[in-house]
């Protein structure tokens, strides 16, 4: 194939142009049309479309933009987003050429991605350029500043949706005495600040094309409600629209391929405890930094997703990485609640949260909350300082040790001697020595400095180390008169 030829043919089109098709029935009629007269023209001999008649009709009556990977995606006008999906063009393909396979599919799509055109994937109209203001909703284009609808434009380039239509001021239903408001409180056993946190997180998951650098955790023990309200968030948006990938998922070959074309990346049921060998693919994703994505039978490409990752569980997991580039892209959401199976009301999950005006409530509410980062109550700050302390075995031996010190004076290879024997009496593997010391040095409690000293009068070993942990080797006479490497209490 010349597809050196084929590339100034299809330069030769016109681009992206205004008055095209905006409904489903008329792209078929247009396309169909274009199809008869160009067989027309090109003679009774000639049967099929060229591959390259083809790719012109579709450019002729779509809008299409090229992709930073080289790939392309077409304007749907009734859903008012670019899909990437080849299920959507190969559709379109075959209206015009039935007996196309996969490999001469790909050769228009291929064509169609040669083009010269005036939009690309990033280059939204400068109205569009805040993608904070403006959110894709199933009938239209919701602008958050002056809380107007606005009609699907092909010039906002957006790639996900959301099913649900924006009503202005829908209001809040009661079925059967419940309405979402009071349940969101019952879930968060009267919390208004966690109630007021899992709104953010509504809201964040209607835009897929901002990230609040946060990935959000519902934790609980089961029987709790966050399968229910995350289900909730799954219906305001439409499965089809979320990626459902769990943190384990991240670091999978061909794991990151599914986020393409969704809205928002939910994992369900992640398991309890699960140790994370490598989590760099999720740290990338959740903070919209490039990750590498593969699809089978594909070459590998860089994208950057900006989407909210939520995830549940019953246990947090155990992450290798245990820097502050892990714990700085978490927020934990406590489901304390437990319900019986009195309280156990099934109707709200097969039922209530399905229901149509429900959504609406819940997208108006949610839709229009303006801020600019996840609030951090005080519930979520201390099940983020348990986290810490469960995922590093040094922050659990600060907790544990130092409010028992009567020594005001703590030599650093004393702590270094008594964490080791800490962990053995625990059961933990302890870290190396150059770990142990930087971790300790950024999380000493307030009240205690690091510096050289001397250590008589102020360091009491035999008062500090437990019967069963042994001797500390320590010369009272020699080494207490020493000045050496210590955390102070300052009095």
């Amino acid at each position: 194939m010349d597809f050196e030829f084929y590339r100034e043919k299809l330069n030769e089109e016109s681009g992206i142009e205004p008055g095209k098709p905006k409904t489903w029935s008329a792209i078929k009629s247009k396309l169909i049309a274009y199809r008869r007269e160009w067989l027309e023209e090109a003679g009774k001999d000639v049967k099929n479309l060229s591959e390259l008649a083809v790719a012109i009709g579709i450019n002729k009556y779509l809008h299409v933009i090229a992709l930073e990977n080289g790939k392309v995606a077409i304007y749907d006008p009734e859903q008012g987003y670019y899909i990437k999906d080849y299920k959507y063009a190969y559709k379109l393909i075959h209206i015009l050429q039935r007996t196309f396979n996969e490999t001469k599919c790909r050769n228009v799509l291929f064509m169609l991605a040669s083009m010269d055109r005036k939009y690309g994937s990033t280059d939204f109209e400068p109205e569009y350029q805040d993608v904070r203001r403006y959110v894709l909703v199933k009938n239209g284009i919701y602008d958050k500043y002056k809380r107007e609808l606005l009609p699907f434009d092909h010039r906002f380039i957006n790639f996900s949706t959301i099913e649900t239509e924006l009503i202005p001021n829908a209001p809040l239903p009661t079925i059967d005495g419940w309405d979402v408001e009071a349940w969101l409180l019952d879930l968060m056993s009267g919390d208004k600040d966690l109630v007021q946190l899992l709104w953010q997180v509504v809201a964040a998951s209607l835009n897929g094309n901002y990230s609040y650098r946060k990935s959000i955790w519902f934790v609980g023990n089961g029987n709790d409600g966050k399968g229910t309200f995350q289900q909730m968030i799954s219906n305001l948006v439409g499965f089809k629209n979320v990626a459902p990938l769990k943190l384990n998922q991240f670091s999978e070959r061909f794991g990151l391929a599914i986020i393409e074309g969704k809205t928002v990346i939910v994992g369900d049921d992640v398991q309890a405890g699960i140790y994370v060998d490598e989590s760099s693919n999720f740290n990338s994703v959740v903070t919209g930094e490039p990750v590498s994505i593969e699809k089978k039978g594909e070459n590998p490409y860089l994208a950057i997703f900006k989407k909210t990752v939520i995830q549940s569980t019953n246990g947090m997991p155990s992450f290798k990485n245990k820097s502050n580039g892990t714990y700085r892209r978490i927020i934990i959401i406590p489901f304390k609640k437990t319900f019986s199976s009195a309280e156990d009301n099934w109707a709200i999950k097969d039922d209530y949260i399905n229901r149509k005006e429900v959504l609406e409530y819940v997208l108006w509410k949610a839709i229009n909350l303006d801020f600019d980062r996840f609030s951090e109550p005080k519930a979520t700050q201390e099940r983020m300082h348990a986290f810490k302390r469960d995922n590093n075995t040094i922050l659990a031996f600060i907790d544990d040790w130092f409010e028992r010190f009567t020594s005001t004076v703590l030599p650093t290879r004393f702590l270094w001697w008594l964490y080791k024997e800490w962990c053995k009496d625990n059961g933990h593997t302890p870290l190396k020595q150059s770990t142990f010391e930087n971790e300790l040095s950024t999380n000493i409690p307030d009240g205690w400095v690091k510096k050289k000293s001397r250590v008589v009068g102020k360091f009491f070993p035999s008062d500090e180390i437990p019967t069963e942990y042994g001797h500390f080797p320590w010369n009272n006479e020699k080494d207490a008169n020493g000045s050496m490497q210590s955390y102070v209490k300052i009095i």
